[in-house]
């Protein structure tokens, strides 16, 4: 089967004026039960603008997961933030501490009408709070999306991937944006690419070049029957997009 895609596209979620959590489903429920408890277990997070103290923090988690991961496209996160002079949009961080301890952060621009992900890293579990329902990840979510409503934006722009997912970022990334109700659109500029699926030889989630417009609406997931459980969660939101699985023989 012949998929033509994008090379690259982007995230993102818009934010509904009057709604605290701005997530839908077993997500919100997850971030409202822990949300109440982050006291109690010394969680903390703050929204700055982008300093040095925060790269400190920042730069070795995210170089080593990076580090951990394949095809990555290397980047000097400092030069394109802190010290992007071109840039017209100021840099803001998001750090997150669980008894003092740094767990996880982001680091995103904030624009006139949205506050755009540059760079993100998290822990995938809290150190010591495991019974919280909600990962560091979904409550450092749930943090800039509050601070881009509290100034009045209106959507969260999720930065841009990589097309497709499992030969460049990990499937799980496509999973998580989907889960905080992003969506996929397809950029201005990108390559235009063609794949048989039937050469397709690692797992993969593929996300069609859409008919008209700009917004992707349909994915393919190509995989081993086996391997199929580890990626349900992307087939879960038909509502922002809908993957049809093929199986690798």
């Amino acid at each position: 089967m012949q998929v033509t895609y994008p090379s690259h596209h982007s995230w993102l979620k818009d934010i509904v004026p009057g709604v605290d959590i701005n997530f839908s489903g077993r997500v919100a429920k997850k971030i409202q039960a822990t949300l109440p408890l982050l006291e109690k277990a010394s969680i903390i997070y703050t929204v700055l603008p982008l300093s040095e103290d925060f790269l400190h923090d920042f730069m070795p988690m995210y170089n080593q997961k990076i580090g951990t991961k394949e095809n990555v496209l290397e980047q000097d996160v400092t030069a394109k933030t802190l010290h992007n002079t071109k840039s017209p949009f100021p840099y803001y961080c998001l750090s997150l501490r669980e008894n003092g301890e740094f767990v996880g952060g982001t680091i995103f621009s904030l624009r006139p009408d949205k506050v755009s992900f540059a760079y993100r890293t998290f822990n995938t579990h809290w150190n010591v709070a495991e019974s919280l329902k909600a990962s560091p990840a979904l409550i450092g979510e749930h943090a800039v999306t509050k601070f881009a409503a509290d100034q009045g934006l209106t959507s969260v722009m999720h930065g841009k991937d990589r097309n497709p997912y499992g030969l460049n970022a990990s499937i799980g990334l496509a999973s998580f944006k989907l889960s905080v109700g992003c969506r996929p659109s397809v950029l201005r500029d990108y390559e235009l690419k063609t794949i048989d699926t039937d050469t397709i030889t690692e797992d993969c989630l593929i996300l069609e070049l859409p008919k008209s417009g700009s917004l992707i609406t349909k994915a393919y997931l190509i995989t081993e029957r086996e391997n199929e459980h580890q990626y349900t969660r992307a087939t879960k939101y038909p509502e922002q997009l809908t993957v049809e699985v093929l199986y690798r023989d």
